[in-house]
């Protein structure tokens, strides 16, 4: 044989060996693998897809999977709570771990109120609320009037000439003995204290932090806005003292160019 035959003899064997390799590289085989978590906790319900046939796999409750692929097919590892992980066939088959780093999520700051986060959210729910009938005006009961004073104990009415003429003793008896001012007095303190105690607990500054988000000198800073702008007294409602409340809010943040 001549120098020219070997060398074309040689040429195509080995191209004939190239050709077997990448075939025996190309040909598939079923591989399996196991994913964990950092700490070696299996991930059941992880996405396993196989970028070069687009196929896709997911992990059974012990983080397995099992997959035909070529050891030249690139894998995708995705699971919600994990980073996106991207392996190699041949990798994952002499090594059949898969170990996933947690993803953390940047979320956006978000505010909690009983009410709603606005006041538009407030009046929605409380405000524009339509009035509940309670269950003695269902019975057909008189309605209780909470406001409700008794006679001997209203000053104005005590001292008006109609109950002087109405009842002249009484008049002076209530005017004049220090028992009956006495009584007069701690009912006034009994009534109201329930009232002031409620007034003190919505404006007092664990509350508004809570309605505003506000802490340290920024929150002081609301507070003296509101003091000096704030209608309501111990006398409104509960309803009152928010929507006010909620309203001046409203106004702070605008004139401050808060979001």
């Amino acid at each position: 044989m001549s120098a020219r035959e070997l060398l074309f003899a040689a040429v195509a064997l080995l191209l004939l060996q190239v050709s077997v390799a990448g075939q025996q590289a190309d040909s598939s085989f079923l591989l399996t693998g196991i994913v964990f978590s950092e700490s070696f906790k299996p991930l059941p319900a992880t996405h396993v897809i196989n970028l070069n046939n687009r196929q896709g796999y997911i992990t059974d409750s012990l983080g397995i999977f099992q997959m035909r692929a070529a050891q030249s097919d690139t894998l995708l590892i995705l699971n919600i709570s994990y980073e996106d992980t991207l392996v190699l066939a041949a990798q994952i088959r002499a090594f059949p771990q898969i170990i996933l780093k947690s993803r953390y999520y940047e979320l956006e700051e978000a505010r909690i109120f009983e009410w709603g986060s606005t006041y538009q959210d407030f009046k929605e729910a409380i405000v524009e609320m339509p009035n509940q009938e309670s269950l003695g005006e269902s019975m057909g009961l008189p309605r209780q009037d909470p406001d409700y004073v008794p006679l001997e104990m209203d000053p104005h009415k005590v001292k008006s000439p109609a109950f002087l003429i109405a009842s002249p003793i009484s008049f002076f008896y209530q005017n004049y003995n220090k028992h009956a001012k006495s009584a007069r007095k701690v009912y006034w303190l009994e009534k109201d204290r329930e009232k002031m105690d409620l007034f003190a607990a919505i404006i007092n500054a664990e509350n508004l932090s809570s309605v505003t988000g506000l802490t340290g000198d920024d929150l002081l800073k609301f507070q003296t806005f509101l003091n000096n702008r704030m209608q309501c007294d111990y006398h409104c409602t509960e309803l009152q003292l928010y929507t006010e409340i909620y309203a001046i809010w409203d106004r702070y943040r605008e004139i401050e160019g808060m979001e």
